[in-house]
């Protein structure tokens, strides 16, 4: 079984070295040297999917360890951290977060830790439908277009009406894939009508 230490390496070299020190420090009796240690200096605000934590995982296997020094080293939103830690439950590879107590291995409290994190990111997307009713609602009231667009031979896509929320998950660096997962369609989907708005931006 290896460890996977995962840090994401900002501007600020001492921040390097108080991740260092903080997984090094969870392991008192283990030769940390002997980790498999990786490192990102992408920003925290590109989803994990598109970072070094992603190849992370993929290199990992069943029963391996992946270890970081705080939730925000996985992503910044709680939709985000709740997908890594889906993803890797899924692949039987436990997740450590130092900072934060979090061991999801499989266990009873792990599991809960999941539930509450889903909760969590439910909440999440029930601001951003709310906060979209609220801008369609004043579009209206200021006289412009909320209807849907109809898509090609007339048929309409799924996602209509879904622009706001899909824009401001896109402006918040979440991959196209984890968008699809959210608007509960496929990638193919949404590319079709991410086209169609283009579409009619340019007319």
């Amino acid at each position: 079984m290896t460890i996977h230490a995962h840090i994401r390496i900002s501007t600020d070299k001492q921040d390097e070295k108080s991740q260092r020190q903080i997984i090094c420090a969870a392991f008192p009796e283990a030769d940390t040297k002997q980790f498999s240690w990786s490192s990102d200096t992408a920003s925290g605000g590109l989803p994990w999917q598109q970072r070094e934590l992603a190849r992370v995982l993929e290199r990992a296997e069943p029963q391996d360890t992946i270890i970081v020094s705080e939730v925000s080293r996985i992503a910044r939103s709680t939709v985000g951290v709740l997908t890594f830690l889906q993803a890797a439950a899924e692949r039987n590879i436990v997740v450590i977060i130092v900072k934060s107590g979090i061991k999801i291995d499989g266990s009873m409290s792990s599991k809960i830790v999941i539930t509450v994190l889903g909760m969590a990111a439910e909440i999440e997307r029930d601001l951003l439908r709310a906060r979209t009713k609220a801008s369609l609602a004043a579009r209206k009231a200021n006289g412009l277009p909320i209807g849907r667009q109809v898509g090609a031979k007339g048929k309409r896509n799924k996602l209509e009406g879904r622009m706001p929320d899909i824009q401001k998950l896109l402006d918040s660096k979440v991959s196209k894939s984890a968008i699809a997962r959210l608007m509960r369609c496929s990638r193919q989907t949404l590319d079709t009508f991410l086209s169609m708005q283009e579409d009619e931006i340019v007319k």
